[in-house]
């Protein structure tokens, strides 16, 4: 009789055997991840290769613009010709088509909304090129954890709001002039985009630069810092901001939301901090009028240092929640994750 135990593969990572003669192995798909593969190495994995990281980046670099652009048309024309999106002539301003694609509330609805693209590109990408499913840009689970993701944005909202509360009222007891109200018509409108349209927008862009971006850089030099400093520099570029301050606050939200990501297994925390910061703005921000997209100008350090205070005590807190919940940190179950070196221990 043959000894089962010697068909068990070291390590528990799975093998597979040797094609017979004559065979044409088959490409499985999804490619294999053994047990023990941290967030930031989902990437790495059986169908590997040296070049598959820089082929990956072109084809997503090539699909998201091409998705952007077919996006942004089927937007304009929803807005002009109606259809899915035609119940927005409840709140947009009566006017030509020239005049409503250059409205204030059209551009910031666009501005969000065409980012949305972005997410067929990351799944293909992933898929044609990476050969793993869309789940493992998401998380070591290889699907979304949904109750988590409801108390992250809990936590998320809580931190931020407390912020925003304090905010206005230092600006208040400083003396700052208050802006008039827009009107209900006009809030409403940008009320829907930070509810609806925000929380797709900065989930597509944590898709991009904490799940695809960190991983295939990483699937390269295994270690994930050069990964995340190199992703967090780019989400930075993304966003119009000149002021060296903002720059600073932007790298850290990045950095703390790559760091998230691998310490708690997922996207999900970075997801939430991401949009709550967003709508929160953008809910805000309209009780005096139409946000306006352009993001230069400068910035003083009291503007930009309870953002940087919300960062790090929304990280802080939901690390310890990570970590009391049990939640898998790689493949297969939970190990602890270095807070320096990111490596998984044991």
């Amino acid at each position: 009789m043959s000894d089962p135990a010697a068909n068990t593969p070291p390590n528990g990572v799975e093998t597979r055997a040797a094609p017979a003669a004559g065979r044409t192995p088959r490409k499985g798909f999804p490619a294999r991840v053994p047990e023990g593969t941290p967030f930031h190495l989902l990437a790495r994995n059986s169908a590997h290769r040296w070049w598959r990281p820089a082929v990956a980046l072109l084809v997503f670099l090539g699909l998201a613009v091409l998705a952007s652009l077919v996006g942004l048309v089927l937007l304009v024309g929803m807005i002009v010709f109606g259809g899915p999106l035609g119940s927005l002539a409840l709140v947009l301003p009566p006017g030509t088509h020239e005049e409503l694609l250059s409205a204030p509330l059209t551009v910031l609805f666009l501005s969000f909304a065409s980012l949305v693209a972005l997410v067929p590109p990351v799944v293909l990408t992933a898929r044609w090129v990476q050969r793993r499913g869309f789940g493992t840009v998401v998380g070591v689970l290889g699907a979304p954890r949904f109750r988590w993701l409801g108390e992250t944005m809990l936590w998320a909202s809580l931190v931020f709001g407390a912020l925003f509360a304090m905010s206005a009222a230092l600006q208040s007891a400083a003396g700052v002039p208050v802006l008039a109200f827009p009107g209900w018509r006009a809030y409403l409108a940008v009320a829907l985009t930070a509810l609806l349209v925000v929380p797709a927008q900065s989930a597509a862009e944590e898709l991009v630069f904490r799940g695809l971006l960190l991983q295939t850089l990483t699937a390269w030099l295994r270690t994930p810092w050069p990964g995340i400093v190199l992703s967090s520099v780019l989400f930075l570029f993304a966003h119009g901001y000149t002021d060296p301050l903002v720059w600073g606050e932007l790298f850290l939200m990045a950095a703390s939301m790559c760091w998230l990501s691998v310490r708690t297994g997922g996207l999900e925390a970075a997801v939430a901090m991401h949009t709550a910061n967003n709508s929160l703005s953008l809910l805000v921000a309209g009780l005096g009028g139409v946000p306006s997209v352009q993001q230069s100008g400068d910035y003083q350090v009291i503007q930009v240092l309870p953002m940087a205070v919300a960062i790090l005590i929304y990280t802080w807190v939901i690390d310890r929640r990570a970590s009391r919940r049990g939640l898998d940190t790689v493949v297969g179950g939970r190990v602890r994750i270095s807070p320096l070196t990111l490596a998984p221990r044991g």
